[in-house]
């Protein structure tokens, strides 16, 4: 055993570089996990059989799609290389793919080499040091070592030839040894790549050390490129410190989402603002998951200059628009590509990124298929960006094939669980049975009246709830959340697959779950009739649902009935149904509606959204109806109860571990939008006022129009979308008075009530569980740079499910119509745009936009008819499938009434 004094830069609080020290332990007996070695104490499951492989970080990363499919088994990967990736997984597709394969290391027979304390793999690159080690250590073995190192490192190609290593780049060892078909995982050839010649418009980019240096000093901007879903030649990006909009008029070479250096154009190439009438309410755009909270990018200061100062000051007071050129790429935007092959090109299914050159020997095995792409370079010589084929997904048009496509644009996990997270799964299977060891250590409420309410259908059951009647005109209330932690413990792989995954993602037709279905489905749903672990808070309360006190605890729960929403609602409406379970809902629904109150008093918000509900053929499966989604009482009984169960979570926590509880927050709307929606409500003679949630709440409630109940709902639908976002957040990122949930009028909040479907909700129970000494909280959770970096990956991934989520239901929509031509229907004016007006369907939830001419912020006349905002007219509603992209068009219908 070697002790080695190890020396690592960091970044301390105030982002200054410091040299971190650390003594490595370095031994000579680490295992090489070769089947049939008479030396090494084998420590590993894996055995390792010839030919055996070593792959430096370039093929990984690059040709992880080619590796997976190839008979390349039998693989030793550096420890280093593991943190490598691990370090980038979040940022990078690609890195969390590699992360995937290493963890599911049975399949391909992946074997770890710990060479940070190897003494064989000091000094010099680790993977020729591990090579020369392994070819060493041939005398120890039965058989005749055939080791293989793959890189497109020159210099390790001459050292392995030095040492007598055999070693190939991918594109030879591909042609030497595999199936012809995975040449076309590689890419572009260096044939393809004779014409250097720069287009139009494309320039070679700047380096990137000089970039950095000439952003510090203002001479160039520094943001993330943003390109219009509707116009892939419109691109802006925002520096943060400036507050500021950059139009890019010459886009050289970018991809949305990149982060890029951007130099300012001529003055007299900017624009002033025009001033156009434009009222409307879009629902936020998407974007590729980069916008966190705390982003990991390496953001530059700028140092304000005079120069600077004076230059916005003037774009301000002149209403400019100021243009600019991306001249350097500082970080691609690392994602895969979903789409299709058109006359040998490749299309996105996202209108943001432009087409592809795609290389492939058969070009035929590819049409009406949808596949996915990885980018590999956009050089100067070429309009287009170039790619190499991932895999392909099966046919166009096929409803599952679609759904996948939607869940991965999304960047959603839909690989199944592997080897190692299923085998943290309880032994027993769907025959697990809760021990009496574990029954004595929590609150045994079986005998208390326990029932869900849920949507028809569900199987993920998370929460029960119980009521009964105390003396002194006093109610104890529970409710009783599945748990989940439990079952996932700490920092095993079933707690890192769900820290990956996030949360489970819900489409139209299916969901993608988080855990393993024996959790979500079984041992975890809180299915009646069953004995089921939970995690209960408890209240007393007053028949105005005053709190008296609370209590949190770890209980053993049987559900008399799982109930949905519209069952639960007859047994309370029904006079002739006075059962116990009935009359515990009713209680549940009395006190429930003295809650809302008093959350409304406090300036809750009331708002709704345009979400609907389909209903299938049950031959052909495709969508045979759409309708708003309907809510009955129990949905807000449900509702009531789950917001205050997570508020009484929040301030326990928070109590317990102020610097680093998981919580919730709700900033202030956007301001700017809710002023366009002030002055269009005055206009209208409406009141509307919003200094406060709680005026704002008022003001929502005077709204009303005479026998139109749907107006009411649509303006609170126009305010939600003048919302933030809701965001999780480590609380030793925010002060107090920041984690306010405004649209809630709630001072803490978080969520504790789903932990079968939301990642946040498990750190939340091991929040709680710690805080009232049940449990110790994980080393993990008490360092708050992680807890922040999970708060950020929570957020970027619930983004994405609720983006994928609206994507399927927009596609199950274009379905519905496919079928039914000229379909005429009833439609509101919700917005005016500068040449055009948004219209919704409200039976469907559906929106589009229709040609007008434009008098003023309230009038507007289409062919020849005058109408105001907010008119009902009739339009027609049709299809368009356009190489694979579908649109919704609306036509309107001249005999409006």
């Amino acid at each position: 055993m070697k002790v080695q004094l190890n020396s690592q830069p960091r970044l301390n609080k105030r982002l200054q570089v410091m040299i971190q020290a650390k003594e490595v332990y370095l031994s000579s007996d680490i295992p090489c996990q070769i089947r049939g070695c008479a030396f090494c104490t084998q420590e590993s499951e894996i055995q390792l059989e010839n030919p055996i492989f070593l792959l430096d970080n370039e093929i990984l990363e690059q040709y992880i799609d080619l590796i997976e499919q190839s008979n390349i088994n039998n693989i030793v990967i550096l420890q280093s290389q593991v943190a490598h990736f691990r370090k980038r997984q979040q940022q990078s597709q690609y890195a969390q793919q590699v992360i995937n394969l290493i963890e599911s290391n049975f399949q391909k027979k992946i074997y770890v080499y710990q060479d940070e304390f190897s003494i064989h793999t000091q000094n010099g690159n680790p993977l020729i040091l591990l090579a020369k080690w392994y070819n060493e250590h041939r005398q120890f073995l039965k058989v005749e070592l055939d080791l293989c190192l793959l890189t497109q490192n020159y210099q390790m190609h001459q050292q392995s030839k030095n040492l007598n290593i055999k070693c190939f780049t991918i594109q030879d060892y591909v042609k030497l040894y595999e199936n012809n078909d995975l040449l076309d995982f590689l890419g572009m050839d260096e044939e393809y790549e004779q014409d250097q010649q720069p287009i139009n418009n494309q320039f070679p980019y700047i380096q990137v050390e000089e970039c950095v240096q000439q952003i510090k000093q203002g001479l160039l901007f520094e943001g993330r490129i943003s390109i219009d879903r509707n116009n892939i030649k419109q691109a802006r990006i925002f520096v943060k410190q400036f507050q500021l909009e950059i139009k890019i008029n010459q886009q050289n070479r970018v991809l949305h989402g990149d982060r890029v250096a951007v130099e300012l154009l001529p003055e007299d190439q900017w624009e002033q603002q025009q001033k156009q009438i434009q009222i409307t309410f879009d629902e936020e755009d998407e974007d590729d998951g980069n916008n966190n909270t705390h982003t990991n990018d390496t953001s530059h200061e700028i140092m304000s200059t005079n120069h600077l100062q004076s230059l916005f000051r003037k774009v301000q007071a002149q209403n400019l628009i100021p243009y600019g050129k991306v001249v350097c790429v500082l970080q691609r935007t690392e994602r895969h590509f979903c789409g299709h092959v058109e006359n040998n090109i490749f299309v996105p299914a996202d209108g943001r990124y432009p087409n592809f050159i795609l290389k492939h020997s058969k070009y035929d095995t590819l049409q009406d298929k949808k596949i996915q792409v990885q980018f590999v370079d956009w050089p100067i010589w070429s309009d287009k960006p170039l790619c190499k084929l991932k895999k392909v997904l099966g046919k166009a048009g096929d409803m599952y094939i679609e759904g996948n496509v939607i869940l991965l644009e999304h960047q959603v996990e839909i690989r199944e669980f592997s080897h190692q997270v299923l085998a943290c799964l309880p032994i027993e299977g769907d025959k697990y049975k809760i021990s009496e060891q574990e029954i004595k250590r929590r609150m045994d409420l079986r005998d208390i009246l326990v029932c869900s309410i849920d949507p028809v259908g569900c199987k993920d059951i998370d929460d029960t709830l119980h009521c009964r009647r105390l003396e002194n005109n006093l109610y104890e209330v529970g409710v009783h959340i599945a748990d989940v932690s439990h079952f996932v413990r700490p920092d095993t792989a079933i707690d890192k697959e769900a820290a990956h995954r996030c949360t489970t993602v819900y489409l139209v037709d299916r969901r993608t779950d988080m855990l393993p279905k024996l959790l979500t489905e079984n041992l975890c749903s809180l299915v009646s009739n069953v004995d089921r672990l939970a995690f209960s808070v408890i209240w007393i309360m007053d028949d105005q649902a005053n709190i008296k006190d609370v209590k949190f605890g770890k209980s053993v729960i049987r559900s008399i009935a799982s109930l949905h929403y519209q069952q639960a609602q007859e047994m309370i409406d029904n006079p002739n149904d006075n059962s116990q379970l009935t009359q515990s809902i009713r209680l549940l629904n009395m006190l429930a509606k003295k809650l809302k109150q008093l959350r409304l008093d406090q300036g809750a918000l009331s708002l709704a959204s345009n979400q609907v509900k389909f209903s299938f053929d049950d031959e052909t499966h495709n969508p045979s109806d759409v309708r708003m989604y309907q809510l009955y009482d129990t949905n807000s009984l449900v509702e009531e109860f789950m917001l205050l169960a997570n508020c009484s979570v929040a301030s326990q926590i928070l109590q317990r571990f102020p610097s680093i509880s998981v919580l919730r927050r709700h900033q202030e709307p956007k301001m700017k939008q809710l002023k366009e929606l002030q002055i269009l409500m005055n206009d209208l003679g409406y009141q509307f006022s919003y200094d406060t949630s709680k005026l704002l709440s008022e003001s929502l409630d005077q709204i009303q129009r005479p026998n139109d109940t749907f107006f009411n709902k649509l303006i609170r639908m126009i305010t939600t979308r003048c919302m933030n976002e809701a965001l999780y957040v480590c609380t030793a990122d925010v002060d107090y008075p920041e984690l306010y949930h405004y649209g809630l009028a709630a001072e803490l909040y978080t969520h504790f009530t789903s932990p079968i479907r939301r990642y946040a909700d498990v750190l939340v129970h091991r929040l709680l569980a710690a805080s009232i000494d049940l449990e110790s909280l994980p080393p993990s959770m008490s360092n708050k740079i992680r807890m922040t970096r999970i708060c950020d990956k929570l957020n970027m991934r619930h983004r994405m499910a609720r983006f994928a989520s609206r994507a399927s239901s927009d596609y199950h929509t274009y379905l519905f119509f496919k079928n039914r031509p000229q379909q005429i229907d009833q439609a509101i004016i919700t917005g005016i745009l500068a040449d055009k007006v948004t219209v919704m369907i409200p039976r469907y939830g559906l929106e589009g936009t229709i040609e007008a001419q434009i008098i003023d912020r309230m009038n507007i006349i289409i062919q020849g008819i005058r109408h105001r905002i907010f008119d009902y007219i009739q339009v027609e509603v049709s299809v368009e499938l356009h190489s694979f992209h579908k649109k919704i068009h609306m036509k309107y219908m001249k005999n409006n009434k």
